[in-house]
């Protein structure tokens, strides 16, 4: 019996070892999960949402993505990416706005119309400008010209559905370019109240160009990168993204951003005309100007990135305890700033690395190819687009990686980014870090 009894009291002291092993191995995975996660700050309950919800929480903002635009031939030289239209404030009336480009030297000789109520044709006065940018460009390499057409009627026909415009020189039928409504701006001309949120924008968007980058760089390869992109924005507070080029995103990024919060708008981007370095800047012109007007009712903030391209300001967009938003530091900038431009940084981009803020060094002497540019969206869309003015932010408020090959060897000439940033900004950007940790 005595035996017995040994066996027993041997077996339950084996049985407690073990239990006493296991709960040993869970309090230490328990240590390791806290000591990133705080249950009572509102960044990390955040995170934790993030991880575990598999479903949107609203419903994407239509209005961001339809109609969908596409380039379609109008006459025999020309083509239209996207149509907006905007009812005049103090008169009757209205003007369809359209982005355009054509055959350089080609004549631009056209008659407009607007449809009304599904049957109704009701003719426009049409009128046309060059883009902006075509005055400071002289690149023999181009082979269009990019233009914006206006179609106006002087009274109030109802709202209209879509725009059509008739090549005067050509025998090509008449194509007709579905319309996105814009709304009046609110007129407010108080600078608080001009630059506070309507609550129901959003507080920003990227605009994201799949059409300039490189798919098949060490960044556009390396999927791990790509997904931090979207991660570190959505961490930032953005969840809207407008994807130009949108068939070039992997399909494990979309199938991944699909079972968290953020929404994708796939917009493509068929352009009709060859495309090289001399073209690039005048394409990034023409996203850039689809982008404001897609945003205008919609965002407070937009910006125009390439996903090797990650901004990062000194707070969140969305205000909490610990800090002011992004949009309340801005406010006091006058109501007509609409542009803010960013310092951008060519950071060395290591493969190796898992977390892209882990790439420290950048090459001072590497210098970026455009200003990279802040949009804030409460002027009307004209003066928007007319805006050439800009206020340069300082670090303290934010600044842009662009991750690139470096050709050096070894850190020599490269300089540490974090020795320009303030210890506050920096302890931010290490909580983002650390949110980004726990989700790839």
């Amino acid at each position: 019996m005595r035996k017995y009894q040994q066996l027993v009291l041997l077996l339950i002291s084996c049985l407690s070892v073990g239990v006493l092993l296991m709960y040993k191995t869970e309090n230490n995975r328990l240590k390791y999960v806290l000591k990133y996660v705080n249950f009572f700050g509102r960044s990390d309950v955040a995170v934790l949402r993030r991880l575990e919800n598999g479903t949107k929480e609203d419903l994407p903002q239509a209005a961001l993505w339809r109609p969908m635009p596409v380039w379609q031939v109008i006459g025999d030289s020309f083509h239209a990416y996207s149509a907006y239209w905007m009812r005049k404030e103090l008169v009757a009336g209205g003007e369809a706005h359209v982005l355009v480009v054509g055959k350089q030297g080609a004549v631009v000789d056209f008659r407009c119309s607007l449809a009304v109520g599904g049957t109704r044709s009701v003719q426009g006065k049409f009128r046309f400008q060059r883009d902006a940018s075509e005055g400071l460009l002289n690149d023999k390499r181009t082979n269009f010209t990019s233009y914006h057409f206006f179609c106006q009627v002087s009274r109030d026909f109802g709202q209209p559905e879509s725009v059509s415009f008739t090549d005067i020189t050509s025998t090509r039928s008449p194509v007709k370019i579905r319309l996105h409504h814009l709304k009046r701006a609110s007129g407010s001309t108080d600078a608080k109240a001009a630059t506070a949120p309507s609550p129901a924008r959003l507080p920003a968007t990227v605009c994201v160009d799949l059409v300039g980058f490189n798919m098949t760089s060490g960044f556009g390869r390396n999927e791990n990168a790509l997904l931090q992109f979207f991660l570190i924005h959505q961490a930032l507070g953005i969840e809207h993204f407008l994807v130009y080029n949108y068939d070039e995103l992997p399909e494990n990024i979309i199938r991944v951003l699909d079972r968290t919060n953020i929404h994708l708008y796939a917009l493509p981007f068929n352009f009709p005309f060859l495309q090289n370095n001399g073209t690039a800047s005048r394409v990034r012109e023409l996203i850039q100007t689809d982008c404001l007007l897609r945003n205008v009712n919609q965002a407070s903030f937009t910006i125009l990135l390439q996903p090797n391209e990650v901004f990062y300001p000194n707070s969140r967009f969305a205000a909490d305890r610990s800090q002011s938003s992004l949009q309340q530091q801005l406010r006091h900038f006058s109501a007509d700033t609409a542009r803010f431009e960013l310092a951008t940084f060519a950071v060395c981009f290591d493969e190796l690395k898992k977390l892209l803020l882990d790439n420290i060094h950048y090459d001072p002497e590497r210098k970026a190819p455009y200003k990279m540019l802040l949009d804030r969206l409460e002027l009307p869309p004209a003066q928007l687009l007319a805006s050439t003015a800009h206020v340069e932010l300082s670090l303290s408020t934010g600044f842009v990686h662009r991750y690139v090959d470096c050709a050096r060897v070894g850190d020599d000439g490269l300089h540490d980014w974090r020795n320009g940033v303030r210890k506050d900004f920096m302890d931010h950007i290490n909580s983002l870090r650390n949110e980004v940790d726990l989700l790839i």
